[in-house]
């Protein structure tokens, strides 16, 4: 249940690069319903030309970035380049 509670909480921050380029927002969290971990941030991005990041795309040009690559969370999501 906390988990969930985290998750609604990310929703809608920023996201940024740990070298300060915003990537865009927190649209939706994907988490593994049976441990309760998080395996990945979805980013709505800022705009089309975001900065150079290896992170996949989805089927919406959302990113797709790997829990383990968020290195911190307060008032912005902060990820590796």
């Amino acid at each position: 249940m906390v988990t969930y509670i985290i998750a609604r909480q990310l929703g809608g921050k920023p996201v940024i690069t740990v070298s300060g380029e915003e990537l865009g927002r927190v649209d939706d969290v994907i988490i593994d319903e049976q441990t309760g971990k998080f395996i990945s941030v979805i980013v709505e991005p800022v705009s089309s030309e975001i900065p150079r990041v290896s992170y996949p795309k989805d089927k919406d040009g959302n990113l797709i970035i790997p829990y383990d690559s968020v290195n911190a969370i307060s008032k912005v999501v902060v990820v590796k380049d």
